[in-house]
C-alpha cells in the first residue's frame, strides 16, 4: 500500500509540475487548459490515457522518457486499455470487450443461446436449493467478479443480473449457478455486441432514477440509474435498498435521494474535463406522488428517516442544483435496472444503454 501511494505522488507531482490540474471529483483525472483546448490524462496505476495533440503528447513524451527513463507509448484512435479495445472515429468510440467475453465463455460447455440475460423470477430465492460445493463456490466467485468488470465497461446490458448474483457469492445455492449459466446463454448469444458511444454537443447531465417495490424476498425494494452526458450513456447502476419501504413512493423517493449527490457529482465532474459551464443535470421520474411530494414538501412520509430523504431532495431542487420532470413509464429507461423485463421494454432498453448495439468486426 504504502508503495503504491508513494508511487501515485510521485506521479501526481510530476503531472502538476507539467501544468496539469487533479480533479477533486476524480482524484485519477488531470487536465491543462490552453485557450479553447483541454488536455485530459486518467490514471489507472502506471497505465495512462491521454487525450492531447500531437504536439503535447510529444512534449509529454520528451518529459516522461526524462523523468522515469524508460516508458512505452502508442499514439492513435485505436487503443487497447484494460481489456477495452477503444475506437475512436467519426464522432464516436467503439468500446469492444468481445475478446475478453470469448475467454470467460471458454470456461463453460454445452451452453444453450438465451435471448434474455435474466428470468423473471431473477431476485427469487428458494430455501430448498443447495448450497455450492467449495470448488464451484469458487469458481462462481471468479466469474461473476470477471463479469461485473464488463458490465461496468462495455456491458450495461447485464447490470441487472450480473448485480444481483454479486450479492450471492459468499453463500451461492444451485439456483444461483443456473442464473449465472443463464446469464452466460445471453452473452453466448449476443458475444460481438459492443458498446457504442455517439455524444452529442450538449454535456447536459440527464439522469432516469427509478424503483421497483418489494422485488426481493425480504420485502425491499430495488433502485435503477443511469446517467447520460450528451446524449450517452456513461453510468448505469443496480441496487437492491438497503431498507424496508411501505409503498412505491417511499421506494421511489430512497432511490431519488440516495442517488442525488451522485448526480451533482456528475455535473461538477463534466464541468471539470471539459471546462465549460453544464447546465443543471435533469432527472426523470416516472412517479408523480414522489415529484410533488419532493417538488412542495407535501405528501405523507411514515418516519422521520422518509421525511428527511425528502427535504434533501427538496433542497437541492430549491437551490437549483438538480430538476426534476416527469416521464411515463413507456420511457423510462432506469426500469430495465430495477427487475428482469423482456420483448419491446428490454429492446428498447439495450439499444438506449449500449448504443444501439453495434456488432463487432472482429479481432484485437
Amino acid at each position: 500500500m504504502q508503495a503504491s501511494k508513494l508511487w501515485y505522488e510521485k506521479l501526481r507531482n510530476f503531472l502538476v509540475r507539467m501544468g496539469y490540474e487533479q480533479s477533486e471529483t476524480d482524484q485519477c483525472v488531470f487536465r491543462k487548459v490552453i485557450g479553447d483546448r483541454v488536455y485530459l490524462i486518467t490514471v489507472y496505476v502506471d497505465d495512462l490515457f491521454i487525450f492531447a495533440t500531437e504536439d503535447e503528447l510529444e512534449r509529454l513524451r520528451v518529459a516522461f522518457t526524462a523523468e522515469f527513463k524508460w516508458i512505452t507509448m502508442e499514439v492513435g484512435r485505436v487503443h487497447s486499455f484494460l481489456g477495452m479495445q477503444l475506437s475512436f472515429r467519426d464522432g464516436q468510440v467503439e468500446i469492444d470487450m468481445t475478446y475478453y467475453l470469448a475467454k470467460i465463455l471458454q470456461e463453460f460447455k454445452d451452453l444453450k443461446e438465451e435471448a434474455l440475460p435474466g428470468k423473471k423470477h431473477l431476485f427469487a430465492l428458494s430455501p430448498d436449493s443447495f448450497l455450492l460445493t467449495e470448488k464451484k463456490k469458487r469458481f462462481f466467485h471468479t466469474i461473476v467478479a470477471k463479469l461485473l468488470y464488463l458490465s461496468r465497461r462495455a456491458r450495461p446490458d447485464i447490470i441487472t443480473t450480473i448485480g444481483f448474483l454479486c450479492t450471492r457469492v459468499q453463500a451461492p445455492a444451485e439456483e444461483d449457478m443456473a442464473k449465472l449459466e443463464h446469464l452466460m446463454g445471453y452473452l453466448l448469444r449476443t458475444r460481438n455486441k459492443v458498446l457504442v458511444l455517439r455524444p452529442s454537443q450538449s454535456f447536459r447531465i440527464v439522469a432516469y432514477v427509478d424503483a421497483s417495490f418489494a422485488t426481493h424476498n425480504d420485502g425491499k425494494s430495488h433502485s435503477g440509474i443511469v446517467i447520460f452526458v450528451g446524449g450517452v450513456a456513461v453510468f448505469c447502476a443496480s441496487r437492491k435498498q438497503k431498507c424496508v419501504c411501505k409503498s412505491p413512493t417511499e421506494a421511489e423517493l430512497v432511490a431519488l435521494s440516495d442517488n442525488l449527490g451522485f448526480i451533482e457529482l456528475f455535473q461538477e465532474f463534466v464541468a471539470f474535463i471539459t471546462n465549460a459551464k453544464v447546465e443543471v443535470p435533469l432527472i426523470f421520474q416516472d412517479n408523480t406522488s414522489v415529484i410533488s411530494m419532493v417538488t412542495t414538501g407535501g405528501g405523507t412520509t411514515r418516519t422521520k428517516h422518509m421525511r428527511t430523504r425528502m427535504f434533501l431532495v427538496l433542497e437541492s431542487l430549491k437551490e437549483k442544483r438538480v430538476t426534476i420532470r416527469y416521464i411515463h413509464t413507456s420511457g423510462m429507461i432506469a426500469d430495465g435496472l430495477t427487475k428482469p423485463i423482456d420483448g419491446k421494454d428490454f429492446d428498447y432498453f439495450i439499444n438506449k444503454v449500449m448504443g444501439c448495439c453495434k456488432k463487432s468486426t472482429g479481432g484485437r
